[in-house]
C-alpha cells in the first residue's frame, strides 16, 4: 500500500495548530528556519569524541538553481566548515542531520518524493568533500479541496455571501502546487474572511491535508465553525490625552445592536486615522460568545503630534514633475479644530488650499470652511481662480457626502482670444457610495459619486445647473481574473458656456479618464486651445489577469468625448495594455495606450481610484 501522510487540525479558534507528522521543518516554507532547527544542539555544544582528529571539509551541492542558494545559506552544516573541532564521526552526524532536514524542507515545498543524497568522499590528506545531490521529482498538487461550514452562518443571508467569498477566493484550488506555508495561509485567510467582525468567534472545527506521495496528490479538507453573530455593544476608548472620547465615538458607523460589519469597522479605523488626531488605531471585539448580543468594541488609540509638516516630490504622466507641502494643526486653539494648508505645484497646475474643519459631531457630522487659489495652464488655456466656500459633511458612509456653498472668481486666457472674467455663487450636493469588499484594494463591488447643483440666480455671470456622475464596477472572475467597468457622464444646463467658470465645464483625457490621449486634451477647440464643454460621456472596460497575488497584466478599451453641443459628439477611442500592482497605498497602474484619434502611443501611470 502506498504511504499516505495525514495532517489534522481540530477546533482551533482564530488560528491553526498542526499535529506533528512532519516536524518543525515541514511546517515552515522558509529554508532558513527549516535548516536552523537541525543541528542547533550540536552548534551549542559539540560532542566530545574519544579520538579527536580535526578534519577540514568542503561542501558541493548539486541541486536545481532555484534551491541551491537556499541550501547553501540554510544548511547548518555549512557553518561547521569553519570549525576546527570537526572530526569524521561528527561530520557523519552533521551530514545525516542535513539530509533529513533537506527532505523535510522539500516536503514543506510539496516535494514529498525528493531524493536527497549526502555522501562524504574519501578524505584526501586533511580535507574531505561532502557532496549533496538533490533530485526533486514531481511536485505534489492539490487534487481536491473540500470546504465545509457549520453554525449560524448557514442560515444568515450575509453569512451565505461570506461563504461564497471564501470559496471564490480559496487560494489552494485543484491544480495548485501544495506547499505547507500556502496551506497554513489558506486556512487562516479563509477563517479571517468568514469571521471578520460579524462572526468574531469563528474557528477551525477541523482540517486535514492527506498527501499521497506516489500519486503526487493532496486532498484537502477544511471545516469552519462561524459561531454566533456578534452585535455592536458599547465603545470603550483608551489612549486619549488631548481629545475627548467624543472625537472617537462620533465617527463610529455602527449602531448599537446591529451586527458587526467588517467593512464598516475598516471604514471606522480609516476615518479615525484621516482626522489627523491619531497615529495608530487598534480595534478588538470581545469574542466571548456569551457577549455576542452586545459585544463591546475596544478602541485603543495613539495620539499623533498636533502639528505636522510634510513635503514631497510627485510625478505623473498627466502633470509631470511637481512637489507638495502640507501643514496640519489638528488641535488649533486647543479645541480639536483642524487647520490644513496645502501647497501643490507641478508643470500644469499650482494650487494653494486652506481649510478649517470642526471636530466631528454626533453621527460623524462636521463642517469645513475653505479657500482655494488655483492657476492652471492646460492645452492652451490659462486659468486663475479663487474660491471661498463652506461645506457640511457627513462621513459614516464609506466616503463622505456633503452640501456646499462656494463663491468662484475666475480669469481665463485662451490662446488666440481675449481674456475673460467670470464668477458664480454655486450651491451643490455630492453623494458618494461604495459597496466593496476592501477599502484599499477592492476586487468586488461598486464605487461612485453623484454631484448636482446650480448657480444662485442673479449672483453669477451666467445662470446654470450642473450634474455629474462617476461609477466604477468591480467584477472578480475566480481568484486570478478581474473586470473593471467604468462610466462617467456630465451635463451643464445653460444657454452658453461663456461666462461659466471653467471648473464647472468638462474636458477629458489622461491617466484616470481616457488613456491614449494627453491630460484634458479632449474638449472644445477654441483658437489653438482646448477648453471645457457642457457635455461629457466616458466609458471603459478593463480585464486584469493576476500572475501573483499582487502583480498582474491588463487589457483595456476607453472611449468618450467632451463637447459643447450633443450633436458634436465624436467618440475618441483609446486601447492598450498595462501592468498592475496591489500596493499598500492602493492600486498602482502603468499603461501603454494607443489613441485612435491622434494615432499616437502614450504612457500612463497612476495610483488609486479616481472619484
Amino acid at each position: 500500500m502506498a504511504p499516505v501522510l495525514i495532517q489534522r487540525d481540530i477546533a482551533m479558534r482564530g488560528r491553526t495548530r498542526q499535529s506533528q507528522p512532519l516536524s518543525c521543518f515541514a511546517r515552515s516554507a522558509l529554508f532558513l528556519a527549516a535548516f536552523g532547527c537541525a543541528g542547533a544542539t550540536h552548534a551549542q555544544e559539540p560532542p566530545i569524541l574519544e579520538e579527536p582528529a580535526p578534519l577540514r571539509f568542503r561542501i558541493v551541492i548539486e541541486a536545481p538553481k532555484t534551491y541551491q542558494k537556499m541550501l547553501e545559506e540554510g544548511l547548518d552544516l555549512v557553518r561547521w566548515q569553519r570549525d576546527s573541532r570537526v572530526t569524521l564521526p561528527l561530520l557523519q552526524r552533521l551530514v545525516d542531520d542535513a539530509r533529513k532536514s533537506a527532505i523535510e524542507a522539500f516536503a514543506a515545498e510539496g516535494y514529498f518524493s525528493a531524493d536527497v543524497r549526502a555522501e562524504i568522499e574519501t578524505p584526501r590528506g586533511s580535507e574531505a568533500i561532502v557532496r549533496i545531490t538533490v533530485e526533486l521529482g514531481s511536485r505534489t498538487r492539490v487534487r481536491e479541496a473540500d470546504l465545509r461550514f457549520r453554525g449560524p452562518v448557514l442560515d444568515d443571508a450575509e453569512g451565505r455571501k461570506r461563504i461564497d467569498v471564501v470559496r471564490q477566493t480559496w487560494r489552494l484550488p485543484p491544480g495548485e502546487p501544495f506547499r505547507q506555508a500556502e496551506w497554513d495561509a489558506a486556512k487562516l485567510e479563509a477563517l479571517l474572511r468568514l469571521g471578520r467582525g460579524r462572526y468574531a468567534a469563528a474557528s477551525i472545527a477541523e482540517s486535514e491535508a492527506r498527501i499521497e506521495p506516489e500519486q503526487t496528490s493532496a486532498y484537502l479538507k477544511l471545516q469552519l465553525d462561524s459561531g454566533p453573530v456578534f452585535h455592536a455593544g458599547p465603545t470603550v476608548v483608551s489612549g486619549l490625552r488631548r481629545y475627548p472620547p467624543s472625537v472617537v465615538e462620533n465617527l463610529n458607523p455602527m449602531h448599537p445592536g446591529e451586527p458587526y460589519d467588517a467593512i464598516k469597522l475598516d471604514l471606522y479605523q480609516r476615518r479615525l486615522l484621516e482626522t489627523g488626531y491619531f497615529n495608530a488605531v487598534h480595534f478588538a471585539i470581545d469574542s466571548d460568545p456569551a457577549h455576542a448580543a452586545s459585544a463591546p468594541l475596544r478602541v485603543n488609540v495613539i495620539e499623533a503630534p498636533s502639528q505636522r509638516i510634510d513635503a514631497g516630490v510627485t510625478f505623473s504622466t498627466d502633470t509631470r514633475l511637481g512637489f507638495t507641502t502640507d501643514y496640519r494643526n489638528a488641535n488649533i486653539f486647543d479645541s480639536a479644530w483642524r487647520f490644513r494648508p496645502r501647497l501643490s505645484v507641478n508643470t500644469k497646475e499650482q494650487e494653494l488650499n486652506l481649510s478649517l474643519d470642526t471636530p466631528p459631531r454626533a453621527r460623524g457630522v462636521w463642517d469645513t470652511y475653505s479657500t482655494r487659489f488655483l492657476r492652471s495652464d492646460i492645452e492652451g488655456q490659462v486659468t486663475r481662480e479663487a474660491v471661498v466656500g463652506y461645506a457640511h459633511n457627513w462621513g459614516l458612509e464609506s466616503t463622505p457626502s456633503q452640501v456646499s456653498l462656494a463663491a468662484h472668481f475666475e480669469h481665463q486666457s485662451v490662446a488666440g482670444s481675449e481674456g475673460e472674467n467670470s464668477h458664480a455663487l454655486f450651491a451643490g450636493y455630492r453623494k458618494t457610495f461604495r459597496t466593496t469588499d476592501d477599502l484599499v484594494s477592492p476586487r468586488r463591488g461598486v464605487l461612485g459619486t453623484f454631484e448636482v447643483g446650480s448657480s444662485v440666480p442673479g449672483l453669477s455671470t451666467r445662470d446654470f445647473a450642473r450634474a455629474r456622475t462617476r461609477v466604477n464596477w468591480l467584477i472578480p472572475i475566480g481568484l486570478r481574473n478581474d473586470i473593471l467597468v467604468r462610466g462617467e457622464a456630465g451635463v451643464v444646463l445653460a444657454t452658453s458656456r461663456l461666462g461659466i467658470p471653467s471648473s464647472f465645464l468638462f474636458r477629458t483625457g489622461g491617466d484616470q479618464t481616457l488613456r491614449g490621449y494627453a491630460f484634458e486634451s479632449i474638449g472644445v477647440p477654441q483658437g489653438s486651445a482646448i477648453v471645457g464643454g457642457r457635455y461629457l460621456a466616458l466609458a471603459s472596460i478593463e480585464y486584469t489577469r493576476w500572475v501573483t497575488d499582487t502583480i498582474g497584466g491588463a487589457l483595456f478599451v476607453d472611449a468618450g468625448d467632451a463637447v459643447d453641443e450633443i450633436s458634436a459628439f465624436d467618440v475618441a477611442v483609446g486601447y492598450g495594455i498595462g501592468l498592475r500592482w496591489r500596493s499598500p497605498v492602493g492600486p498602482v497602474r502603468g499603461d501603454v495606450a494607443y489613441g485612435e484619434r491622434t494615432g499616437k502611443v502614450r504612457l500612463h501611470f497612476s495610483v488609486g481610484f479616481n472619484f
